[in-house]
Parts: C-alpha cells; structure tokens; sequence
C-alpha cells in the first residue's frame, strides 16, 4: 500500500507467508496484541463509495447513504414528514432516533446498522 506521494507504507501479505516471517524473525518486542471485542454488526458491510464520501465529506454515515443514493434533503425530508431544515439537523448527529433509522433504511434500501 501507498501513502498520497505513492511512497510504500505497508504490505498485504498471505498469513503463511507472515507467520514465517514472524516465526524467522527476532523482532518480538516488535508485536503487541490488539484488543478485540466482538458484537452483533461484525459482519455488517457499507460500500466503499458510501464509505469515501462519509470520509470526503466529513458526514455520518446515514447522510452519506443520501448522498450516495443522489437524494436531496428536500426528497429525504419529504419521505420522513419533516422539513429540510429537520434533515439537515439530523445529519448534524452521528446517530439519528431508532425509529428515525429504520424509517431511512427503507427509504435508502439498506439495513439500519449500515446507517451509523
């Protein structure tokens, strides 16, 4: 992988590849355990665009699916009963209501946990 310049920062390599390496190597103090807790949305996926834009465009994941789906505020607040004004104080919070959410999943044809 490389960083913005194309300068190479890190590699993907096959586990056995990496486990021969680590077995080989006398570079222990380097390696450190990363804690890992695992929940319900460990299996969740978001596309990659919808992921780009919530990272080009510094929103929450639910206004990235607007964006993603080319919808207008003024057509999300149309389909919730609110205003567009409503819509974009929601998209101001990372995670809108539980009601809210799945009321977006339909309209945005995606799962309410790929929402935040």
């Amino acid at each position: 992988m490389t960083d913005a310049e194309g300068n190479r920062i890190s590699a993907v390599i096959p586990i056995e590849l990496f486990n021969k390496l680590a077995a080989e190597s006398e570079l222990d103090e380097f390696f450190e355990p990363v804690p890992f807790e695992a929940d319900d949305n460990d299996d969740e996926m978001i596309p990659g665009a919808v992921v780009d834009i919530r990272h080009d465009n510094n929103v929450p994941l639910h206004a990235a699916w607007r964006i993603y789906r080319n919808y207008s505020q003024e057509y999300v607040a149309d389909a919730l009963g609110i205003t567009q004004a409503g819509v974009s104080n929601m998209e101001k919070r990372a995670k809108p209501q539980k009601a809210t959410l799945e009321k977006l999943a339909r309209i945005y044809n995606c799962r309410v946990t790929q929402l935040y």
